[in-house]
């Protein structure tokens, strides 16, 4: 039998009378909270126009988090598990059982802390109690509308629409080789602790993904991802590119054909730049969006992810000081649309609109309860993990560079010479996210306002802070390019966010191809 998202009505009674008990039972119990989640969809894809995989499959997952006191130390436990039929059918004494685990490694890891704290000298310091910011304790329910039911699409019309599109794809003069992918579903997520909070929350995916591989002069590749918390409107045109399936596939392989037959970027330093939104993208999540999360800036990431340049410590820091030009302000919002959009975060904290950066000044980090603890700061709603079986993690959500006064083809016209930038590549970033290199799709010389010669391997190198203040014009055509497979943790979790802006001006050094002509 396969499981939907209604299958999971029984476990909404029962992930908060588990906890209940379960808190009873324990006195040392600081929190509790459990979530249960489940995605029923299809998928498919191709490699030059021939079906590779198709499925048709669901995917139920539950994941536990326990806070427990010992010496007067608050230190946490996890379990999470990949589950199937026979354990949701028994779904409370699986929770039973996984609370018990729970809570043994708490107490541990609680005791372990205690005695670190005390032995460890100088580096005991280091070590704090796991306190909680307070929050509102919410029962709610909440989905985003979509139009198009995945439900209402065969597996077959899957992979019809895959083939064809590849097939279309490669039919195209010049392109070597494609893959086509696509997956459309429903999820499922209920939240529940022993605070009495109880949050369940639905929505719809469909996603598509297009790999281009160009023979002309020179060989270029190219991939790209058209998707949204939406229905199969998605693949019509309801996306960021406002375009249809197979319009991104075409759209894709002419302008990688394009550009495989144009000569390589050479390095050009202290350059104007013209940075589009999809660029932006990927410069937003890279350079702003990872270092406004608290948990690297306190160092939980750095011995596997980095840390972030304008926080040293607690009393070393640069909230409050101007890390950007006054032009340039950077917010993080789960309430618009957007991989990043949600209601509430995997605390149960309800997720608000904040303000990183403003106007040039450094304000706010995306938090989670424990670092909002750590910081003083409020709560708002950023832990986030890739499935119930994950652990929660500090992730940005729709982090973006807000729009300006501009119009964009004012900057056009007010820009003598210089160079645009379009599509977002491959990011190579410093370990404190303070130095870059962000590779595009195309770069273009401008000349008097006008568009000119097309150079491909080009991209924009720099250090962070110099590059964004050096920002002197922003426009206000905003928009929001979903980046499907943001990596962080150990193990490593694959997490959809929402990045981007509008077109910016700014300087910085625009590299080049190492390969030559």
């Amino acid at each position: 039998m396969a499981l939907t998202i209604e299958s999971l009505e029984n476990a909404k009674d029962s992930l908060p009378k588990a906890l209940n008990e379960f808190s009873a039972k324990n006195t040392d119990v600081y929190l509790a909270d459990a979530r249960i989640e489940v995605f029923e969809g299809k998928s498919a894809a191709a490699i030059q126009g021939n079906i590779k995989g198709a499925t048709e499959d669901w995917g139920l997952s539950t994941g536990i988090r326990c806070f427990a006191k010992k010496d007067n130390v608050i230190a946490g436990g996890f379990i999470g598990r990949s589950m199937g039929e026979s354990e949701l059918s028994n779904i409370e004494l699986e929770l039973e059982e996984m609370l018990g685990i729970a809570i043994k490694r708490a107490r541990r890891n609680a005791g372990w802390k205690a005695k670190a704290i005390n032995d460890a000298g100088f580096f005991g310091k280091g070590l704090r109690s796991t306190e909680l910011a307070d929050i509102e304790i919410a029962v709610d329910n909440w989905e985003i509308p979509y139009k198009k039911n995945p439900r209402d699409v065969s597996l077959e019309e899957v992979i019809k629409r895959v083939e064809d599109n590849s097939k279309a794809i490669q039919g195209t003069e010049g392109i070597a080789s494609n893959t086509v992918a696509m997956v459309t579903g429903l999820g499922r997520k209920i939240f529940a602790s022993t605070e009495g909070a109880l949050i369940d929350q639905k929505k719809a995916l469909t996603e598509a993904f297009i790999y281009v591989v160009a023979q002309g002069k020179a060989i270029e590749t190219f991939y790209d991802t058209l998707g949204s918390w939406k229905g199969l409107e998605v693949l019509d045109g309801e996306n960021e590119f406002e375009k249809n399936f197979e319009e991104f596939g075409k759209f894709l392989a002419e302008g990688t054909v394009e550009l495989s037959n144009a000569p390589a970027m050479k390095k050009t330093e202290n350059a104007t730049v013209i940075l589009d939104p999809w660029y932006n993208a990927l410069l937003s999540h890279e350079i702003t969006g990872h270092p406004n999360e608290a948990d690297r800036a306190l160092k939980k990431e750095a011995a596997w992810a980095g840390r972030a340049w304008w926080f040293s410590g607690i009393d070393d820091n640069k909230f409050g000081e101007q890390v950007a030009s006054e032009e340039l302000t950077v917010f993080s919002d789960p309430t618009i649309e957007g991989y990043g959009n949600y209601k509430y975060d995997d605390e149960g904290v309800k997720g608000k609109r904040i303000i990183n950066i403003d106007k040039g000044i450094l304000n706010e980090f995306l938090n989670s309860r424990e670092t909002a603890s750590i910081l003083g700061k409020e709560p708002n709603g950023g832990m986030r993990a890739t499935s119930a079986e994950d652990m929660p993690l500090v992730r940005m959500n729709n982090t973006c560079f807000a729009p300006g006064s501009w119009k964009k083809d004012e900057i056009f016209e007010d820009t003598k010479e210089g160079y645009y930038i379009v599509g977002q590549k491959i990011p190579s970033i410093g370990e404190t996210r303070q130095n870059f290199k962000i590779t595009c799709w195309k770069v273009y010389e401008i000349k008097n306002g006008e568009l000119g010669q097309l150079y491909r391997s080009g991209g924009v190198t720099g250090d962070s802070y110099t590059v964004l203040k050096s920002i002197d014009a922003i426009a206000d055509d905003f928009s929001i390019h979903n980046i499907p497979n943001c990596g962080k943790g150990t193990p490593m979790q694959t997490m959809k966010v929402g990045n981007g802006g509008p077109h910016i001006r700014a300087k910085a050094t625009v590299s080049g191809s190492h390969m030559g002509e």
